[in-house]
């Protein structure tokens, strides 16, 4: 299946979880995401420290919501909670479902799928190929930028210099480096085009792609059934 679809199948149905206010149709869509998670286990230890935080957070964010509306909406307690409770159970489901998306999809191949289809319209506009090549650049390399800052944090450690671990120490240990971060990084990008230039960026008018990830029939056909679909289970649910 092609990137773009996949990631329009999940937001659909993202979609769907936040609009079943029915409780049968909720439950439903758990044990779609209870299915999904069960073929998807080989994620399951990447996806749990993703989602730790959203366990305090939700109840937490969860009891705030009932408590306000308790105070200015004079619904009944019986009623204002099942109400957040249904609230915070699709907000739950959504985010580990989202979040599991994240972790089975990189990024860089939906860019790589954007640019098949770009390059399949025969389209030739400068502009939105840079915005693409932006964009590429910018997953490819964000991530050793985060390990050399990771690297200097346990220099640090190694050298058992005396950090502490209060916010505003931690904003005056980043204002400190964030200077010679930029500079290295802006050696880095020189570097890059000047790769860039000897490989003839910019004399050709477009640019090819490799793997191409074609937009196949199938996919059209998924991506224009599925919303039938759930529009129809949410019309006679």
């Amino acid at each position: 299946m092609n990137p773009i679809s996949r990631l329009f199948l999940y937001i659909i149905f993202s979609i769907s979880i936040l609009l079943s206010t029915n409780i049968y149709l909720l439950f439903g869509h758990i044990i779609l995401v209870i299915i999904i998670f069960f073929y998807k286990r080989a994620f399951w230890s990447e996806w749990w420290r993703n989602i730790k935080p959203y366990i305090i957070y939700l109840p937490l964010s969860g009891i705030l919501f009932f408590l306000i509306s308790w105070i200015f909406l004079f619904r009944p307690i019986s009623i204002l909670f099942i109400d957040v409770f249904i609230a915070t159970i699709r907000l739950f489901t959504m985010i580990s479902l989202m979040n599991l998306y994240t972790i089975e999809s990189r990024s860089h191949s939906l860019l790589i799928s954007i640019r098949s289809i770009w390059f399949s319209s025969g389209l030739n506009m400068r502009w939105a190929d840079r915005i693409v090549l932006f964009f590429e650049m910018t997953l490819r390399f964000f991530p050793s930028i985060q390990q050399d800052w990771n690297q200097t944090q346990r220099s640090q450690k190694a050298l058992a210099l005396n950090i502490q671990n209060t916010n505003m120490f931690k904003i005056i240990n980043i204002a400190k480096f964030l200077p010679d971060f930029i500079l290295l990084n802006l050696e880095r990008t020189d570097n890059i085009l000047d790769n860039m230039s000897m490989r003839g960026y910019g004399k050709k008018n477009r640019r090819s792609i490799f793997p191409f990830l074609e937009f196949t029939t199938f996919d059209i056909i998924i991506c224009f059934l599925t919303p039938i679909c759930i529009m129809g289970i949410h019309y006679f649910f």
